[in-house]
């Protein structure tokens, strides 16, 4: 077998009439002790009579607005998607045109019910609020099941789904797309052979802005008349209910209800690189500063329209890692690394079109890297990093992708291994992202996290908003592992 670089996703190729890939992981802090196979269905083994691994993967959706709608056309490269659910009537007209000979439903349980055992697997795009119940509710069913990010819009959902990935023993994959580029891999293997040395700090920004929640307040108050044929009762669900406004509804993630900020929308893209080469575990603190004016009191279900968000991990040589997180405004704020060239723009003050990325220093080297995967990542200066590439320091095996996010996905259910972003290890990163919108709803305080307990120690209003605090669970359910 070829000789990969340590702690890295790697292939081993089996001969016969089944074929296989299998997939370890080196995070070992967290999967130490589970199984590493993933038991298939009869129907998709070969010689059993039924639909050997070669042939369609079916599924269905549940929110097809957006990035539901996106995942859907990326699913149908590689599987066959046989019904969807939305409870928005533009979201449904838009699909019908991707997938037009597809089911259609209001109620995701009813498509669930209905349709039995004639699907493989679920996408899930709803928003943030969303993302949780119909995707336990399919796991219990023996279902696939792929997620968008942040996986979940509590900690107490983020655990629940990997309690069930483990549980249920079926494959997951989370929407951060980066986790299967090839950049991801060299970055890792760079970190792990040593490249940088031991990395102290880390910068990392988004200079793309969410709606100025704040400024529109004053108009959810006003009231709007739901749209003909919006369920808005259900598309509120399980979250906090508040009147219709096209500003909840469009945009959904600026709202504390719904959706989880700047950090939740990007930080399982910016973050997760650092996971996978770090293998890092939960932050100790995490501290955060926002927009100047916004108060909890008055302006709570509005996120703040900035921050910088400071995570501390404790790491097993017992050094404390720093990662500081910039969205907004902030960004500005973002150090320019001294070694890079006076000539280069770091990209941390452009907001149209918006960046972002990350600046890595470790005690040897320093590194930048973009917004999904670390893409790009590079060694600076680039005199260094032709030195380094010179040298034979950066040499890695030249085939590290696992093809694109959600081929993995499907190629994970058809050999019966877990996906690239499997919920069990995914939902680390996911957790941090949501420990960062917990913290900016906090500003100023330095939150510190027991995280087996599950809450932040001495302070009761920042631990609250780790559950999920489901309304009319007997309607629309509640967390069943």
């Amino acid at each position: 077998m070829q000789d990969y670089p340590p702690g890295l996703w790697y292939y081993t190729i089996f001969e016969g009439t089944q074929g296989g890939l299998v997939m370890k992981c080196a995070r070992r802090n967290f999967l130490k002790g589970t199984a590493g196979f993933l038991i298939l269905p009869r129907r998709l083994i070969a010689g059993s009579g039924e639909t050997p691994p070669s042939e369609t993967v079916y599924a269905v959706a549940v929110g097809v607005g957006g990035q539901g709608r996106a995942d859907v056309t990326a699913f149908l490269k590689y599987g066959r998607l046989i019904a969807f659910a939305d409870v928005n009537p533009i979201s449904v007209e838009r699909t019908r045109t991707v997938v037009p000979d597809a089911k259609v439903f209001t109620d995701y349980r009813e498509m669930y019910e209905t349709l039995g055992k004639s699907f493989d697997a679920v996408v899930i795009g709803t928003p943030d609020h969303w993302h949780a119940l119909p995707a336990l509710q399919a796991m219990s069913a023996g279902k696939h099941v792929y997620v968008e990010k942040p996986l979940a819009r509590t900690v107490e959902e983020i655990r629940a789904l990997m309690t069930a990935a483990e549980k249920h023993r079926v494959v997951t994959q989370m929407g951060n797309q980066g986790r299967t580029f090839e950049s991801n891999r060299i970055f890792a293997s760079w970190v792990q052979k040593g490249v940088l040395g031991r990395i102290q700090e880390v910068h990392t920004w988004v200079t793309m802005r969410l709606l100025d929640s704040k400024s529109h307040l004053p108009d959810l108050a006003a009231g709007e008349a739901v749209p003909p044929g919006f369920d808005w009762d259900r598309w509120v669900g399980p979250a906090e209910h508040h009147p219709y406004s096209r500003y909840l509804s469009s945009s959904w993630r600026a709202w504390t209800p719904y959706g989880s900020g700047t950090p939740g929308d990007w930080g399982c893209h910016l973050l997760d690189p650092l996971f996978t080469a770090l293998e890092l575990g939960a932050p100790k603190t995490v501290q955060a500063e926002v927009t100047e004016g916004w108060d909890r009191a008055r302006d709570g279900l509005a996120f703040p329209n900035s921050s910088r968000v400071t995570f501390e991990f404790e790491l097993p040589n017992r050094k404390t890692l720093k990662i500081l997180w910039h969205d907004g405004e902030f960004c500005k704020q973002v150090p320019r690394p001294p070694m890079l060239e006076a000539d280069r723009d770091l990209g941390n003050a452009t907001y149209k079109p918006w960046t972002a990325g990350a600046v890595v220093y470790g005690t040897d080297n320093t590194l930048i890297y973009g917004s999904h995967g670390a893409n790009g990542c590079r060694i600076i200066p680039e005199e260094k990093m032709k030195s380094l590439r010179g040298a034979g320091a950066l040499d890695i095996h030249k085939s590290l992708s696992l093809g694109d996010h959600m081929k993995d996905f499907v190629n994970a259910i058809k050999t019966g291994r877990r996906a690239g972003s499997d919920f069990r290890t995914a939902g680390i990163t996911a957790q941090t992202a949501i420990l960062g919108s917990i913290a900016i709803r906090n500003p100023g305080t330095k939150l510190e996290w027991d995280n087996a307990a599950a809450e932040f120690i001495g302070n009761r209003d920042a631990s609250a908003m780790v559950k999920a605090n489901y309304r009319d669970s007997g309607k629309f359910g509640r967390l069943e592992i």
